[in-house]
């Protein structure tokens, strides 16, 4: 009986799995590749967390600065760090709300208005603002109330 020889298969095969390991070791350790990779992470970074509940409704949550708020049902969101939520409706998006927050001494001072609300928050102010036509501006405004009623806080004295 003629037995093959793995002894000298499974050596090479050990030889090549470890030169390939080494070879993307080196590629990911460069200076230029680790140069790109933060960058990579640095601009897909978002604040917010978010989770759809079992009625539908989208909570977000900014991990960071700690509050959280909840949707009205229907809403859909889109972006990372500057969020802006709508309602699809007749092929299109109805009910635009931008969210954004800013330093509380950077603010400018912004106004409130009804088709914006800011809410003053640690050092920053929340900012909620309907991008919409005028036309939907009554009620796109009670889903600013309801946005505003569902906002969560962690403790005011939590270190930042």
């Amino acid at each position: 009986m003629n037995r093959p020889n793995y002894y000298n298969k499974i050596v090479i095969l050990f030889i090549a799995t470890f030169a390939n390991i080494f070879i993307m070791w080196y590629f990911l350790v460069r200076e230029e590749s680790v140069d790109w990779i933060s960058s990579q992470i640095i601009h897909q970074a978002s604040p917010y967390a978010m989770t759809v509940a079992e009625d539908g409704k989208v909570i977000i949550d900014n991990v960071i600065l700690g509050y959280g708020f909840v949707l009205p049902k229907g809403f859909e969101t889109a972006g990372a760090k500057n969020l802006s939520f709508y309602i699809m409706a007749d092929g299109g998006k109805k009910c635009e709300i931008k969210h954004y927050y800013v330093r509380a001494d950077k603010a400018g001072g912004e106004a409130a208005d009804t088709r914006k609300m800011i809410i003053p928050f640690r050092s920053n102010n929340l900012i909620f603002e309907l991008t919409g036509s005028e036309a939907d501006k009554s009620l796109c405004a009670g889903y600013l109330k309801q946005i505003k009623d569902s906002l969560t806080r962690e403790q005011e004295t939590a270190p930042l």
